[in-house]
């Protein structure tokens, strides 16, 4: 039984996934509470097998950790993180100095040490043309940074106030058109002085420095049977003296295969919708206008589409986002589904959000894992989770590596 360990493993998505290729785990950390109950009272065997660790990741020691797992280094097969992904996100302001941007960099310090035979790192897409701060650069440079973000983040959130309450003037649009035209000034200035650093070429760096031929590749969660079209991408990372080359999962469900894609409604039909007893189950309490603004929304379309047929009492901004003034099309899979219980997106056929089950559901978790936290943390243990059939395409890949490895000693 090949051995694998954690990092930020959320409720669980990618666990669940890696346990299902036979996987034993040994170590998992997070820094939610909640996010490990989740994932303990789900998975009863963890405990017994793994360290249940709660340390924020800077904090953690490779060393430590060997004697606690009782491995010698180079003895771990897979090490796994599902880095916290909101500094590469393409939704919002992303800021070069953000503090999530670098903790990559203490991932693969743990690789440093502890040496695992696979070391995995899954985030967005946008990681790929990420670039951020050099880590070495002056206080001063960060400073500047950090206080034109903030100015961005705070119009941002006064922008959204006074969005509802129909107060936008053409003031504050030119004040938010200044701000974005300071962010772009100061971009190019950090790119002309050499300050910025492309982060997939600086995780390529470092794992050939440590001795490891890296590889990444975009998969479409979709592919591999979960309801959902969340993209990832895997930087996968194996030791050179293991020589073999990891081999990416190939599609099975889609164009081009026997399989057709597994949709939001394919997904609805595993729900037990007598079990009056499951909290995930439980539907939010809209307000009579929202339930009247979701029922001019279509399957697939996005209540933007629909605002100027909208009657006067019901019409507000037509700044939108996805998620909870979207409804899903039931005969195609979800779009992502984002963390926040406001941005789950509409029913189908129902006039109310998805609840956390539906979402959990969709993206691929067994009907009766049960969640722990608020509505929100629930919502967020979802969202930020890797859907489990996109994991177990990729564990499976890394018995195949490791089954030749195994054998050729």
């Amino acid at each position: 039984m090949y051995t694998i360990l954690e990092t930020f493993v959320g409720a669980g998505g990618s666990h669940i996934g890696f346990k299902k290729a036979g996987f034993k785990s040994i170590f998992v950390n997070d820094i939610d509470k909640n996010f490990l109950k989740t994932l303990c009272y789900n998975n009863p065997d963890t405990e017994k097998t793994a360290i249940i660790n709660n340390d924020d990741i800077l904090n953690l020691d490779g060393n430590k950790i060997l004697k606690q797992t009782k491995l010698h280094k180079g003895e771990l097969d897979v090490m796994f993180g599902g880095i916290v992904c909101k500094g590469f996100s393409l939704a919002g302001e992303r800021s070069p100095n953000d503090p999530r941007n670098y903790f990559y960099r203490k991932q693969l310090e743990l690789v440093s040490i502890l040496k695992p035979k696979i070391s995995i790192i899954e985030n967005v897409p946008g990681i790929i043309n990420a670039e951020i701060l050099r880590h070495d650069i002056n206080n001063e440079v960060k400073e500047k940074v950090d206080t034109l973000w903030k100015k961005l983040e705070n119009y941002k959130g006064q922008k959204a106030y006074y969005r509802k309450a129909d107060k936008i003037t053409k003031d504050f649009e030119y004040d938010g058109k200044f701000l974005r035209e300071e962010k772009d000034k100061l971009i190019q200035e950090l790119k002309e002085k050499n300050l910025l650093i492309s982060v997939k070429e600086d995780i390529e760096l470092i794992y050939n420095e440590l001795g490891y031929t890296l590889q990444y590749k975009v998969l479409n969660s979709s592919w591999y049977g979960a309801a959902t079209k969340r993209d990832r991408v895997l930087f996968v990372a194996v030791r050179n003296d293991i020589n073999e080359k990891y081999e990416y999962p190939k599609k099975e469900f889609g164009e081009g295969t026997n399989k057709k894609l597994t949709t939001v409604f394919d997904a609805l039909k595993l729900i037990d919708y007598t079990d009056k007893d499951d909290l995930d189950n439980i539907p939010m309490n809209h307000s009579a206008k929202t339930i009247e603004r979701f029922k001019y929304i279509g399957q697939g379309e996005n209540l933007a589409e629909k605002i100027d047929i909208l009657p006067n009492e019901l019409k507000i901004s037509k700044f939108y986002s996805r998620g909870s003034t979207m409804r899903l099309d039931g005969n195609k899979p979800s779009p992502t589904l984002v963390p926040g219980h406001s941005n789950f997106p509409i029913h189908p056929t129902e006039n109310r959000c998805i609840t956390v089950r539906e979402a959990a559901t969709i993206t691929g978790f067994p009907t009766n894992y049960k969640f722990f936290g608020s509505h929100t943390k629930r919502c967020e243990q979802v969202g930020n989770a890797v859907p489990p059939a996109l994991a177990f395409a990729v564990a499976k890949q890394c018995v195949v590596l490791l089954d030749k490895y195994y054998k050729k000693k």
